[in-house]
């Protein structure tokens, strides 16, 4: 394989995004600095009690220097300030953070300053990039698989597409769970496009051990973790019927005696399985799931298609190979139903769809092998060209990708003609209750998704009969 197959696409993908990162942007804000000083913490006092480091101001070296601890910070039982975050995302990132906060506190300040830049913010702007490289790492997993199951060009499209527009885009830089959740889920769904023939115990266990881990980054994955993991078993299940006890002992271990162990972590430190999530009880209303599924798809500031029309194509992708692609829809709802569910649907001071990104590559996975239909593919280029001109808009003023909440989307108003038509034509569930405009798009979806897989269907039968 050359150098420019293999690497062209992750470099090309780390380039648009960092430089993105070089505009204005909201960022090192909401959730972020709280889960930089939980990993300040584990790296400088060892330990996840906070009282020491909001107190004396260890923001400072990820440029949050007054920052409190706010919601974001619980007491125990015994007094204790614990983060009321899950730990995993800063463990993860615990060795990128200790190598970037101290390097950037031995740069020249006059020199940062010349970039608008302060040692903190420095030292925050090289954990970003790092992050900008694991989701280059993972789109990169994913087009490996992906060419496995279509062609190379089509493969290459479907990424691009995937992490070039803002769901993906927007959180590839920003210290949220959802990045290494998004390429975990790259990483199931290269296991799944690999053959039999391919699989060894190492590829197995690394991909199983990293799904059993995903609950530690955010316990809201813990439903997707076992939809991802049954996914892997029946996708895989004559190889891993074949191996030896042992081997499935230790895929037993990993995938769910870590999930479980989590749970048991959080009952000891909290009295709760729920851990402090669970302390103001259930964050999860079923009634409200209606409106926030709509929402976590069309709302006019914080839904998918509303930054990314591309994925509008998808229902009919899936339509078209529903029988082949049917069981990666069983992990995706199992994120986006409690997401729907969720009491904040909306994710707060963030990028849209923040939730539901790390699904996105499940869809790509449903998506590529029907692009191989020339009806799919035309049908498509119209939402491509549309998706190209939010993505160019978004990577000029970053700061479009954060909604304001006030019924408006900065990214269309700022596309002349199509952009504002666009966004007055999709409901907003944030800010009014537009319930009856979410299930108009519903139907529109629908059917026209049926239609066109019903007439690909014809044409590709049609094709068939001429051939014989």
């Amino acid at each position: 394989m050359s150098f420019l197959r293999r690497f062209g696409v992750p470099v090309l993908i780390v380039l648009v995004i960092w430089s993105l990162t070089t505009h204005g942007k909201f960022s090192d804000s909401g959730d972020e600095p709280h889960y930089l000083m939980i990993a300040e913490s584990l790296f400088s006092d060892r330990d996840l009690n906070l009282d020491n480091n909001y107190a004396h101001g260890s923001g400072r070296w990820f440029g949050a220097d007054k920052l409190e601890s706010g919601p974001h910070g619980l007491r125990t039982a015994s007094g204790e300030l614990r983060p009321w975050h899950d730990v995993g995302l800063p463990v993860l990132i615990l060795p990128v953070y200790a190598v970037a906060t101290r390097f950037a506190a031995q740069m020249p300040e006059s020199t940062l300053a010349r970039f608008r830049q302060t040692r903190g913010l420095f030292g925050y702007s090289l954990i970003s990039l790092s992050l900008i490289c694991l989701t280059a790492w993972a789109a990169s997993m994913l087009l490996s698989g992906l060419r496995r199951v279509t062609t190379e060009r089509i493969a290459v499209a479907v990424v691009l597409a995937l992490t070039l527009s803002p769901p993906v885009m927007g959180h590839a830089f920003l210290v949220f769970p959802e990045t290494p959740a998004f390429a975990i889920v790259c990483l199931v769904v290269w296991l799944i496009c690999l053959r039999d023939s391919e699989l060894t115990i190492g590829r197995v266990l690394a991909v199983v051990a990293a799904v059993g881990l995903m609950p530690w980054l955010h316990r809201k994955f813990s439903f997707i973790s076992f939809g991802l993991l049954w996914l892997i078993a029946v996708r895989h299940w004559q190889w891993i019927r074949a191996r030896k006890p042992a081997d499935w002992a230790l895929l037993g271990l990993l995938g769910f005696a870590t999930h479980g162990a989590l749970h048991l972590w959080t009952a000891i430190q909290w009295g709760s399985v729920g851990g402090a999530y669970g302390t103001d009880g259930t964050p999860l209303a079923v009634a409200g799931m209606p409106r926030g599924a709509l929402g976590l798809l069309f709302d006019r500031e914080r839904g998918l298609v509303s930054y990314a029309p591309i994925f509008l194509i998808v229902p009919a992708c899936w339509a078209l190979t529903w029988r082949g692609t049917w069981r990666v829809a069983v992990p995706a709802l199992l994120l986006f139903l409690p997401m729907a569910a969720f009491v904040e649907w909306n994710a707060g001071f963030s990028p849209p769809t923040r939730y539901i990104v790390p699904i996105l590559p499940l869809f790509a996975f449903a998506s590529a092998r029907a692009f191989e239909h020339p009806l799919i593919r035309r049908a498509a280029l119209p939402l491509l060209a549309f998706q190209v001109l939010i993505t160019e808009y978004c990577w000029q003023h970053p700061r479009a990708l954060w909604p304001k909440e006030v019924g408006t989307n900065q990214a269309l108003e700022g596309i002349p003609f199509i952009g504002p038509a666009y966004e007055r034509a999709l409901p907003s569930l944030l800010t009014g209750d537009s319930i009856a405009g979410g299930w108009m798009w519903v139907g529109v979806v629908v059917l026209g998704s049926a239609l066109l897989a019903r007439s690909t269907e014809r044409g590709t039968r049609n094709a068939e009969r001429g051939t014989v």
